[in-house]
């Protein structure tokens, strides 16, 4: 009885230990902050760097360091923009000196590098080195790292769980060993889907062309023969889906990559070649990024919300109710919250086509200044309140959240038509 106790106060532990990405909204289990993570992972880098240091590998060539490090500093300054508190990280980054390693990374915390094999074997352009290095930033900014973790030590907790309601066949080591397995294991798909979304888009605000994004990644497929664990491939695989979804980003990242506004750079440190890193700044571009607090942090470009704007949106997961359950009193809340921008984002999340959700859809265009298009969300709401299947209040279960929808649809509708008449 007391090990059926144990299992159910896991369970209990998993099923509240969530959070939001701070760059999609996705929800992520977390058992561990994202501080602890990058304090560990700072401990890793310089273990790794001093090993590196010791056999000369760190690259102190100033053409090729320079290089890397005027991309980086632009990535870096859009990187804040869209999470200002990264501003605090310990942003750096190296260039390894190994020729026959197709590879690079953003550890938790901005701790970077990049091999000399990808530069040198892939023939990288400066478009390219920025997309492979936005993408890793990406991942760091997500809190992938964090969410990796969390998931090897769920693993462990389940299968402590699982050893004491079965008297002990499952040892603890192999609770530690999940976990550990979990974190060398590649990022899931859809992690990696997300920081190939925040990764074009960040090489895009600096400056970088977005098409480098896919011709970066046949370059490495041809490129990569036999995969080494060590090799960008091996935890990021470049299928042909990947390559046709940064395909589809591209038209909405070319005005982003086309824009005159002012690109700023924000010096990261880089190793002098010496074995220690410098920690004096240096501004390219003639101009450097100074957080002042007042600005409202970045979205990611989303083309469904682009689509949502034109009056395009269509919702289409009629198997999502589960989601939209989930999220149900939070949309709530961002309506009373008048938070329209959001609301309209993590409805279109939930994909669930109902008369609430379009209703939802509708009073948020109305409320970024957009009429025409709630006319069209108002309206297909006030359609699907006459379907028992689409209308959020039935017979027995009630979905509306306190709103009286086909009323709420209605009177919006009559008021457009007498503001806004055809």
């Amino acid at each position: 009885m007391r090990s059926h106790g144990f299992a159910l106060l896991c369970l209990c532990v998993l099923l509240t230990a969530c959070a939001t990405n701070p760059m999609t909204g996705r929800s992520q289990l977390m058992l561990v902050s994202e501080k602890s993570v990058i304090a560990q992972s700072k401990l890793a880098y310089n273990n790794l760097v001093s090993g590196l240091e010791k056999n000369s590998k760190v690259n102190a060539n100033p053409i090729v360091v320079g290089r890397v490090q005027t991309i980086t500093d632009k990535l870096v300054a859009q990187a804040i923009r869209y999470r200002p508190d990264s501003e605090q990280w310990e942003w750096s980054v190296k260039v390894i000196d190994e020729p026959d390693t197709i590879n690079a990374f953003c550890m938790p915390g901005g701790k970077m590098a990049i091999y000399t094999g990808l530069i040198d074997k892939l023939k990288a352009t400066d478009d390219e080195i920025a997309q492979v290095m936005g993408h890793e930033i990406g991942h760091a900014l997500a809190n992938h790292g964090a969410e990796k973790m969390s998931v090897g030590m769920a693993s462990g907790i389940v299968m402590t769980a699982l050893g004491s309601s079965r008297q002990n066949r499952v040892q603890p080591e192999m609770a530690q060993f999940a976990a550990l397995v979990a974190w060398q294991l590649p990022n899931s798909r859809e992690a990696e889907s997300e920081a190939d979304k925040i990764g074009i888009e960040l090489a895009a605000r600096a400056g970088y062309n977005p098409d480098a994004a896919v011709s970066l990644w046949k370059k490495m497929m041809e490129a990569t023969g036999q995969q080494s664990r060590f090799d960008l491939l091996s935890t990021h695989p470049a299928s042909p889906k990947r390559m046709d979804d940064l395909a589809e980003l591209v038209p909405y990242m070319r005005p982003l990559y086309a824009s005159t506004e002012t690109r700023p750079s924000v010096p990261v440190r880089v190793d002098d070649g010496k074995g220690k890193e410098s920690d004096e700044p240096v501004v390219f571009g003639g101009s450097s990024l100074v957080s002042t607090g007042k600005d409202k942090p970045l979205k990611l470009v989303s083309p469904v919300f682009e689509k949502f704007k034109l009056g395009m949106a269509e919702l289409g997961c009629e198997a999502c109710v589960v989601q939209f359950q989930y999220k149900k009193s939070r949309l709530r809340e961002l309506y009373d919250r008048k938070e329209w921008d959001t609301l309209a984002r993590e409805v279109l999340e939930t994909d669930y086509p109902q008369d609430m959700t379009y209703f939802y859809l509708g009073v948020s265009a109305e409320g970024l200044g957009l009429p025409a298009m709630a006319r069209i969300y108002y309206s297909r709401a006030a359609e699907l309140t006459q379907n028992s299947r689409t209308r959020c209040k039935g017979a027995l279960l009630d979905d509306c959240a306190g709103l009286d929808v086909p009323q709420a649809a209605e009177s919006a509708l009559a008021r457009l038509q007498q503001e806004w008449p055809d």
